[in-house]
């Protein structure tokens, strides 16, 4: 099976496990909140300029980039440390990294990819 389209399936059964487990993901932009979207994800989405508090456990999925860790770093101190999940980010980081691929947006790619073979 084609790398990408394995990576695109192991994100996809992460966000099932989200779905049940997170109340909040907080992203950078539009496009990152679209690929959360198109890949399954049913809660709450907030963008990280205008996230305020968190209620129950969150999911900071800012780009890994050195600006999108200094965002996640920034939050986390906002929020507390013991309402962010970290095992989540750690997930995606690695699958994506996995494809050469260091932000949440590349994820539309992969299911546009997706959806080709799958047709």
């Amino acid at each position: 099976m084609d790398k990408e389209i394995e990576a695109f399936l192991e994100l996809k059964n992460l966000v099932e496990k989200m779905n049940a487990e997170i109340s909040c993901v907080i992203v950078e932009g539009r496009k990152d909140k679209e690929a959360l979207e198109r890949i399954g994800y049913k809660g709450r989405i907030v963008y990280a300029n205008r996230f305020k508090k968190a209620v129950g456990r969150v999911v900071i999925l800012t780009d890994f980039d050195r600006e999108g860790k200094e965002i996640a770093k920034i939050i986390t101190r906002n929020v507390g440390e013991r309402n962010v999940d970290n095992f989540f980010r750690n997930e995606f980081r690695k699958i994506l990294k996995s494809i050469g691929r260091n932000d949440i947006q590349s994820i539309i790619n992969l299911s546009k990819k997706y959806e080709k073979m799958s047709v």
